[in-house]
């Protein structure tokens, strides 16, 4: 499906787009890039402790588990300009790692109100899309599909620390403006909305497996272009992503029934590296 749809892009914006081969875009044009990243998490599971009718240990708080906080990484890229530059083709891969701060409770309802999580965020994307210039100006309309991925390490630094992992695909449409304001500088913006695609999480400690319900996701970003040589170029940026999970069956695990409950997800992020145009 993934790869039909692609090629369905690429066919229609051959018969007829148009032509951006003058257009000195920044980012747009042929380069590499490689950034430092740092990324700010936002996660909330809102209290919803009727879902397997069990009540007892609800907890009096809008929620189940927040975690939140900073964690450093990287991001690499690559994008282009293909077929007499009408069309547009991106991949990254970003990586991040930390501890953040947990707030929640205990099976038994006891609040957690200060614990540490260790979070390890890694994601990678791929974007098609068709370039239309006109002057200073690129639009770029495009079609993405990325992956994300979640390593939760809940109780981190304790003796009852476990592991969740989250993941799931994604596809959306978006749009991309980039304008030169001189010869060394350009500045774009983009924004996408989709939808998660086969969303999990697994808990190996537990023997818990679970299909988590898919929902809309939203990015959007922009970026600021220096360009300081023909080869190479400094570049810095702010990214923005949403989206959900929706609760998971309850499977039987031991003695205990065990779900995930739905959950929100926040990530901004903010880069800074460089360019290396060819």
């Amino acid at each position: 499906m993934k790869k039909l749809l692609l090629a369905a892009l690429a066919t229609a914006v051959l018969r007829g787009m148009a032509n951006a081969h003058d257009v000195q875009a920044g980012s747009l044009r042929d380069n590499l890039s490689a950034s430092y990243q740092l990324m700010d998490l936002h996660y909330a599971e809102p209290s919803d402790t009727c879902a397997l009718a069990v009540c007892t240990n609800a907890p009096e708080a809008s929620y189940f588990d927040r975690e939140s906080g900073y964690i450093n990484g990287f991001r690499l890229s690559a994008s282009g300009l293909m077929w007499k530059d009408r069309i547009y083709g991106h991949v990254d891969y970003e990586r991040a790692s930390g501890y953040i701060l947990y707030r929640g409770f205990t099976q038994s309802g006891t609040p957690i109100p200060n614990g540490v999580s260790g979070a390890v965020i890694s994601d990678y994307a791929a974007r098609l899309g068709a370039a239309f210039a006109s002057g200073d100006f690129v639009a770029v309309p495009f079609v993405e599909y990325g992956h994300h991925a979640w390593h939760r390490i809940l109780g981190a630094g304790t003796a009852q620390s476990y592991t969740e992992d989250y993941r799931h695909d994604y596809v959306g449409l978006g749009a991309l403006l980039q304008v030169e304001f001189t010869a060394a500088l350009a500045a774009s913006i983009y924004a996408m909305a989709g939808q998660t695609v086969n969303p999990t999480i697994t808990v190996p400690a537990l023997g818990f497996a679970q299909s988590l319900g898919s929902s809309a996701l939203v990015k959007v970003g922009a970026t600021v272009d220096v360009r300081l040589s023909r080869a190479m170029g400094l570049y810095a940026g702010v990214r923005y992503t949403r989206f959900s999970y929706g609760q998971s069956a309850p499977q039987q695990s031991g003695g205990l029934v065990i779900m995930e409950p739905q959950s929100d997800t926040v990530i901004a992020s903010y880069e800074g590296g460089l360019r290396f145009f060819f």
